[in-house]
């Protein structure tokens, strides 16, 4: 018997994430078995002679469990070879599924509930069992959102326990109505859910525990929109830096903390621990913890000033939810941020507009948009804020920051003040 393992997808018509399959040839019969396992085609070795994952430490557990895989497949046909003359094919693959993976083997009273498979996919995805399509282990940050749609689905199913294979149109349809309308989402908020819940449709399809067909004839619909956010001003940016009237230290840690982020474009997992952070006298040298990349950020004047009030390194950050708190509070002082600001939201599938102050808009994520709209509006190059920022696309970067409108209002104002000086030129060559 010869076991060779290959990849169902050839590199030759794309890079990216490829099932793994093995080719068993024994007796004059050739047999494909899918173990359940997958790899990036740029770490497979398609070399002469060769057909395997590339040697590597990031390889040692794929190819320890090929290895297992293989033992185990010789293990089957040896036990089968003692009890028949002949080694039936459909009997082989049977009993190499039901060694195999469990959950390949359908059974009348094994039904998959749905919510139970949503945790099964977790547990995957922080095992690496599941990787992402760079052939890397999610990040937390990715994963940390199936929890809550598993929780949201659960919620929705009430007394009824749905199984995979209840999924059609009408029960992906009414989950979308339960978050959109009972629950009056945003639509964001909703669309991840339901993204999310076609990843685990993928996953189980994958699994091989629904049919591609129940994938691509039930349309699941992610809403997303650009919402109105608030950014900064450089003005603004320098009251609240000249503000002294704080209510207690923290306020003043939290507000350094926030002109920094401002300054740097780093999320709050990323500036509050920005005390592990390198730092040298000209940059930061940060790993960006959604995305799992280095970033390289230049020192602004600004961040610079705010460092040295701290020889001994940054004091603690508060909590995420605490530090937005402070930030309000700190917000409500500065006059500059007393403007009124309307925020268009859809909830229910309608558009909502409600009324704030802007102070009361103030997150954690205010100063990331900050940085990247006011450099845009500055002239930096698009390539370098994006750098900086770590959006992988200038379309998302655009979106991000509302640009076109900015752009195009900038653009008015100028043609405005170039008329008007020109026309105040020609009435002084007149006289």
């Amino acid at each position: 018997m010869r076991v060779n393992f290959y990849l169902r997808r050839s590199p030759e018509k794309g890079q990216g994430m490829s099932a793994i399959y093995a080719s068993i040839c024994y007796d004059n019969n050739r047999l494909i078995v899918f173990p359940g396992e997958s790899i990036h085609t740029d770490g497979w070795n398609r070399t002469t002679g060769k057909n395997e994952p590339k040697v590597s430490r990031k390889n040692a557990p794929l190819i320890g469990r090929l290895f297992k895989h293989e033992a185990l497949f010789r293990e089957i046909f040896d036990d089968l070879k003692a009890k028949h003359t002949k080694v039936a094919p459909k009997i082989f693959e049977q009993s190499i599924k039901e060694r195999l993976d469990p959950s390949l083997v359908v059974e009348k009273n094994a039904p998959v509930y749905i919510v139970d498979f949503f945790q099964t996919m977790i547990d995957d995805c922080n095992s690496g069992k599941r990787l992402g399509l760079d052939g890397k282990m999610l990040t937390t940050s990715t994963i940390s959102t199936y929890g809550p749609t598993k929780m949201h689905f659960q919620n929705f199913q009430k007394k009824r326990k749905y199984q995979l294979i209840d999924i059609n149109q009408i029960l992906i349809d009414g989950f979308s109505n339960y978050l959109n309308i009972e629950l009056n989402m945003a639509a964001n908020g909703s669309g991840k859910h339901m993204k999310n819940f076609r990843t685990m449709m993928n996953y189980a399809r994958q699994k091989k525990l629904i049919s591609s067909d129940m994938v691509s004839d039930n349309k699941v619909t992610v809403t997303k929109e650009t919402p109105d956010n608030i950014y900064l001003t450089e003005s603004e940016i320098d009251d609240l830096m000249n503000l002294v009237d704080f209510d207690s230290p923290v306020q003043e840690i939290v507000r350094d903390y926030f002109i920094i982020a401002c300054k740097t474009a780093l999320r709050f997992s990323d500036f509050s621990k920005l005390a592990t952070a390198r730092i040298d006298k000209e940059f930061i040298h940060i790993r960006q913890l959604k995305v799992n990349e280095k970033v390289t950020i230049p020192i602004h004047e600004i961040v610079a000033k705010i460092l040295s009030k701290y020889p001994d390194g940054l004091p603690r950050c508060p909590p995420n939810a605490v530090f937005n708190k402070y930030l309000k509070e700190i917000g409500k002082k500065v006059t500059s941020l007393d403007t009124v600001f309307e925020k268009t939201l859809t909830r229910s599938r309608k558009s909502d507009s409600t009324t704030y102050k802007k102070w009361e808009l103030l997150t954690t994520h205010t100063a990331r948009r900050t940085f990247s709209t006011i450099e845009y509006l500055n002239g930096m190059p698009t390539i370098t804020i994006m750098a900086i920022t770590g959006h992988k696309t200038e379309k998302s970067f655009l979106g991000y920051i509302k640009a076109d409108s900015l752009q195009q209002a900038m653009q008015a104002r100028d043609f405005w003040n170039k008329k008007k000086e020109n026309d105040k030129k020609s009435g002084e060559y007149a006289t």
